[in-house]
């Protein structure tokens, strides 16, 4: 589905020495294929899950009852209250709380290096706050110490509120939070990851993993540790009470029983149909996460699982115009009017894609191919030797330069063939970060691990200096214009990012570009006239820069997530940017550039 943007006002106009542009968001698309990693069991039988940014109510049979989307980036935590009222969530920078029934939002505050969400038996917030685990009171804001004095390295709170798993340096601990009564204690044998924790329905123990081992404390009793714990990661992996005797360990699908008293595997090991974690809920229900959500049987854990939902996602990873016509998925390419799946060359896992002109060039494994003229052509078969993995292609699309630690390949869209193939030590360098086509074809620009820029000519195999980096920087990825124009990202000691703009022929910057934030993207107009760069930035994540003088002439952008995929309409009339906008579902962004 699309939906117009009206809720974000006109970007940004600035004045400068070239002409000033406006960006506006035409239109927001959203796509399937969110990816859930946190899920939490309302006393109704809803569910909270997260859907990438998203924070989603869903009811019964997993359709969305109301959706959060005002925290931006990755989600790290998601809990409920008691009873049902409340949901929150947090990133790496703030936490939020919701009213579930009217999605008003209570109260948000700071995230701390190390925090955990939870609610207590009434219904206020406990996060954990460097070491200390306190408590929010959410009717006043009011915070005060509950356990911990520093010493804390990870919490997980019962669904009931009543008692919490801790984690320190040396030991974890099962205890009651009214009153920090010990219940269980074992020593660790590593300083934990982070901590994973299920407890049994009865609240008398609880199964915890720490990324290096698995252990199971119950009331008044001594530890014993799980069989394979060593393997359960805390946050990817499972281990769940199904009830107070029966406990499961799910690890990327694959399941083993467990028995919670000797903390033995039982049975022989079986597949669950999951791609995630898995929640277990009231009455024994199980939630899969992952790449959809689904309802597994407690009573046929091998069943198929039923009531699966994909959710919509806040992102979409490959994207470009196809005769104008946006296109963008995760890791397909749909026509974002139609729906209708643009069938790009080869099957199976896409490593990097590159859309340019009206070709898309992309590597699966070892196989090139290349859409052009509306045909997939299947360009090359490469070896393994050099590690394949960046993709760059001319300003038109017709070559592409395909590259990898110890090796780089030069291939042309008309003829279907490789031009030219170049290892790392022919070059004399010790491996390579990225390589890229001149706009004619007849040279390779060069980013080594150490050293400067240069250009190798193909016929000849002679290197040029193509840009003297400043004393200790190291450079990350480039783009050429249509003009000759280059644009190198590099960072500094202190890493400073920075966009050199290079003019034809020239070693130095003509314009160096500051950026406070990691660019993630670059994107030179089909005419080359103006630069496009996409950055980490909470605000003003897209910026356009005049290619000629290097002036901003325009800068928006409040993106649900960090994304990498940022492209131009072969008129130059639009820029695609693979993010909805924060506050609001959807995947992909077009702005109208006027």
């Amino acid at each position: 589905m699309k939906i117009t943007a009206l809720f974000l006002s006109a970007a940004l106009s600035l004045s400068t020495a070239a002409s000033a542009l406006t960006l506006t968001p035409a239109q927001v698309y959203t796509l399937p294929g969110a990816d859930s990693q946190f899920g939490a069991f309302l006393p109704d039988g809803r569910v909270a899950v997260n859907a990438d940014n998203g924070i989603l109510i869903l009811d019964r049979t997993l359709k969305t009852v109301i959706g959060f989307y005002t925290l931006q980036g990755e989600i790290g935590g998601l809990t409920v209250s008691p009873d049902g009222r409340r949901v929150a969530a947090m990133n790496s920078e703030t936490w939020t709380v919701w009213d579930v029934a009217t999605g008003r939002e209570i109260r948000s505050g700071k995230t701390a290096y190390d925090a955990t969400l939870a609610f207590d038996a009434q219904g206020d917030l406990l996060t954990l706050d460097d070491g200390t685990l306190k408590r929010v009171t959410l009717a006043s804001g009011q915070r005060g110490d509950v356990l911990g004095d520093g010493d804390i390295y990870g919490v997980a709170v019962s669904p009931d509120g009543t008692r919490a798993a801790l984690t320190f340096e040396d030991r974890v601990q099962f205890v009651t939070l009214a009153d920090g009564t010990v219940l269980a204690e074992a020593s660790l044998n590593e300083e934990p990851d982070a901590l994973g924790a299920s407890f049994s329905p009865d609240g008398q123990a609880v199964a915890v993993r720490t990324g290096s081992e698995a252990l199971i404390l119950r009331a008044g009793q001594d530890a014993v540790s799980v069989e394979g714990g060593e393997d359960l990661d805390p946050q990817d992996d499972s281990l769940l009470f199904l009830n107070d005797t029966d406990l499961l360990a799910v690890f990327y699908g694959d399941a083993q029983r467990i028995d919670p008293q000797t903390g033995e595997a039982t049975g022989e090991p079986f597949m669950l149909d999951t791609d995630g974690p898995v929640v277990a809920g009231p009455d024994g229900q199980l939630l899969a996460l992952g790449s959809r959500v689904a309802l597994l049987d407690p009573q046929d854990l091998e069943a198929p699982a039923t009531q699966e939902s994909v959710l919509p996602s806040s992102n979409a990873w490959t994207g470009a115009f196809v005769g104008n016509v946006p296109h963008a998925g995760l890791g397909r390419f749909l026509n974002l009017n139609s729906m209708q799946e643009l069938k790009v060359g080869g099957t199976g896992r896409l490593d990097t894609y590159l859309g340019q002109g009206n070709n898309i060039w992309t590597l699966r494994g070892l196989d090139v191919a290349v859409r052009r003229a509306g045909v997939n052509v299947n360009v090359a078969k490469l070896d393994e030797d050099a590690e394949y993995d960046t993709l760059h292609a001319s300003p038109d699309g017709t070559f592409a330069v395909v590259s990898g630690y110890y090796g780089m390949a030069l291939m042309n869209a008309t003829t279907g063939k490789v031009i030219r193939k170049v290892t790392a030590k022919q070059l004399k360098v010790e491996d390579i970060h990225d390589a890229l086509p001149s706009p004619d074809g007849k040279s390779i620009y060069v980013i080594p691990h150490e050293g400067n820029v240069f250009r190798y000519d193909v016929a000849t195999g002679k290197q040029t200096l193509a840009f003297k980096l400043p004393a200790d920087a190291e450079a990350t990825e480039f783009q050429q214009s249509a003009g000759g124009t280059l644009a190198v990202v590099y960072f500094n000691e202190n890493y400073d990012r920075f966009v050199a703009l290079l003019k034809p022929g020239a070693t130095s910057a003509f314009k160096t570009l500051p950026f406070t934030d990691s660019v993630r993207a670059l994107r030179f107009s089909p005419d080359g006239k103006r630069l496009a760069v996409l950055t980490n930035a909470s605000q003003n994540a897209l910026q356009v820069f005049d290619t000629a003088t290097g002036a901003l002439l325009t800068r928006t952008g409040k993106f649900n997530t960090s994304t990498g995929l940022l492209a131009w309409s072969q008129n130059g009339r639009q820029l695609m940017v693979g993010s909805g906008l924060l506050g609001k579902p959807g995947s992909v962004t077009v702005f109208d550039v006027k």
